[in-house]
């Protein structure tokens, strides 16, 4: 029931998703760290792609040399020399 009014309280107040808690909120430093908040699932991953479930669809990243170094439920780190990243929006799924 919380997620429900805190979804349509955002809407309503036309937060930003990752302020509202759904999106996925992606910090690149340089090209060698990535930290990716409220992400819901790794699809896949070797050591030239990362592939991420989220909340607006999937996020691919690709290089070389890619190591998942944190992972938590909502949060993971990723090092290695990122070379691309792209989105593929996805319907979105109520969970």
């Amino acid at each position: 029931m919380f997620k429900k009014i805190q979804t349509s309280v955002g809407d309503i107040l036309d937060f930003p998703p990752d302020v509202a808690g759904e999106g996925p909120k992606i910090t690149i430093t340089g090209r060698q760290e990535i930290l990716v908040e409220n992400y819901r699932s790794i699809i896949n991953f070797s050591e030239e792609e990362i592939r991420l479930e989220t909340a607006e669809g999937e996020v691919f990243f690709t290089g070389k040399e890619l190591v998942l170094k944190t992972i938590l439920s909502t949060e993971l780190r990723i090092e290695g020399e990122l070379t691309s990243l792209t989105f593929e929006r996805g319907a979105k799924k109520n969970v």
